[in-house]
């Protein structure tokens, strides 16, 4: 269960960008409420100015609690969230840069909306987000089989007639495919004259049961 309390660096460096500029963001609309009789008036009339100038706010006030818990619950609506809040900022961006001629500080806050972008698409995030039923069998209680130098793996192969079968086998290195294994019940292990290699044999008595 601890494992699922560990947050990657990534994650909270992610959080504390988004929080900082929404931040950032409060300050200069109270600020310019209060000093700026033309925004206030703007802020409270009805236009396609006021409208945007809400969406800003409205939108900064759900990804300051969207974002930060949907990201620590590891909630994947909390990531599309995330993503349709950046791509927002950079439509206002580049309406910033075409409207005011400044070109410095919204280049800046570009290319950090364009990376905070990138890292939501990295695997390493998709795999965070993915995460949510690996804790229902710890690690240890799966014990791995050993015999001598090998290691039991099993592994679910289709077969030809449209049926997945369970097959055992034994290997000396970390195989392309398959997952270590405890040693299945009604089974023993013998080793081939011929290679020398140990292999399951079922126990006397027990009988396969149709599938």
């Amino acid at each position: 269960m601890n494992e699922r309390k560990e947050v990657p660096l990534g994650i909270i460096l992610f959080l504390s960008v988004i929080i900082l500029l929404d931040v950032l963001f409060f300050m200069y609309i109270g600020n310019s409420l209060l000093f700026s009789y033309s925004v206030y008036s703007t802020f409270l009339s009805f236009s396609i100015d006021s409208v945007v100038m809400w969406i800003d706010v409205v939108l900064a006030l759900l990804s300051l609690t969207i974002i930060p818990y949907g990201f620590l619950k590891r909630k994947n609506s909390a990531r599309i969230f995330a993503v349709v809040f950046l791509t927002y900022s950079l439509l206002r961006i580049l309406l910033y840069i075409v409207m005011t001629g400044e070109k410095t500080i919204g280049f800046l806050f570009f290319v950090l909306y364009i990376v905070l972008m990138l890292y939501l698409f990295m695997s390493s995030v998709s795999q965070y987000f993915g995460k949510k039923t690996s804790e229902i069998a710890p690690v240890e209680i799966i014990k791995e089989y050993t015999y001598g130098l090998y290691t039991l793996y099993t592994e679910l192969v289709h077969l030809r007639n449209g049926k997945n079968q369970v097959i055992y086998f034994f290997s000396k290195r970390t195989p392309r495919s398959g997952t270590p294994s405890a040693l299945p019940e009604g089974f023993h292990v013998e080793v081939s004259d011929r290679s020398g290699l140990p292999y399951l044999k079922k126990d006397k008595g027990v009988y396969s049961t149709p599938s």
